[in-house]
């Protein structure tokens, strides 16, 4: 093989991969809807007026309410919830990220919007957390441990979760 044949399958192989990588990032990402209320908020002295963002806010408790359910399920065993909750955790990710990421943790004049967007971040963050354990191995001798770490992490969520979820009853 000459050295630019060795240079062109090795092109070859590098696009091959690229290509590959971009495919499994667009099947991890997920697409928030063009019609959701989280898209194209408008932001006016770094925060949004509480009738424009509380579609979204509904939005994203939706999908807590969700990933909460589904991680119950996983937390017992159940395999198909555990999909099922990831995908959830993509689309709140989706929801929060198409609302403005990391300004949603600004504090808005809006004592109460700000409030809710930490208990969102606070619940996302900690089943992220959950999903980050794996699967709970029976038959590992740290199972005892990896179920105290799961269900303290679901806990948690839940926890922050139930409490932007009362936030938003009395917001409404």
């Amino acid at each position: 093989m000459t050295v630019c044949a060795s240079a062109a399958a090795l092109r070859r192989t590098f696009l091959g991969i690229a290509l590959a990588s971009l495919a499994a990032a667009a099947a991890c990402a997920e697409v928030v809807a063009d019609n959701s209320a989280c898209r194209n908020l408008e932001y006016k002295d770094g925060s949004v007026e509480r009738a424009k963002y509380l579609p979204c806010a509904a939005e994203m408790i939706a999908t807590l309410e969700d990933l909460d359910r589904q991680s119950k399920a996983a937390l017992d065993g159940d395999a198909q919830a555990r999909a099922q909750g990831q995908a959830a955790l993509r689309r709140l990710r989706g929801l929060v990220s198409a609302a403005g990421g990391r300004q949603l943790l600004e504090r808005w004049p809006d004592r109460p919007l700000t409030d809710l967007n930490l208990d969102i971040s606070n619940a996302l963050t900690k089943y992220e957390a959950f999903y980050m354990l794996g699967p709970v191995d029976a038959s590992s001798r740290f199972a005892r441990e990896s179920r105290a770490a799961a269900t303290a992490e679901y806990e948690g969520g839940n926890r922050r979760y139930e409490e932007a979820k009362r936030l938003f009853r009395r917001l409404n």
